[in-house]
């Protein structure tokens, strides 16, 4: 291959690998979003600002972004006991939803990325990665 078609080669790729990683990342959003409306809707409200006292904020959660295995963990395995959310203290039961690990990577980079969340694309791999 020549040396012009090489630098093209190069072009192409640098130009559609973040197009490509980009589309991902909305697929799973899009995937997640039904995820949510269908389990999560209910105590994390459509706002994602949950319910005070009972139910924490996704929105703006530091609890989140500081902790993003220990966010996955509660989706995968339930949460049960005292956490503290964007300075506000939460002791309810979140239940262990039965989701496969590519449902939790799907809502959890849906809610990471909503409601003025900006995260990168949570990976099945990652989610295989956070043990009970």
């Amino acid at each position: 291959m020549s040396a012009s078609g090489i630098l093209t080669l190069l072009l192409l790729t640098a130009i559609s690998v973040p197009f490509i990683q980009g589309n991902a990342k909305q697929e799973s959003m899009d995937r997640g979003k039904e995820i949510y409306n269908q389990l999560c809707i209910v105590c994390h409200q459509a706002d994602g600002k949950g319910i005070e006292g009972a139910f924490p904020p996704l929105a703006a959660s530091d609890y989140l972004m500081k902790t993003p295995d220990k966010a996955i963990h509660a989706v995968k395995y339930g949460l049960q006991g005292e956490i503290t959310v964007n300075g506000k203290k939460y002791n309810s039961v979140m239940t262990n939803q039965n989701l496969s690990d590519e449902e939790v990577a799907d809502v959890m980079t849906y809610v990471m990325n909503s409601w003025g969340n900006s995260h990168e694309m949570i990976t099945v791999e990652r989610v295989r990665k956070v043990a009970e």
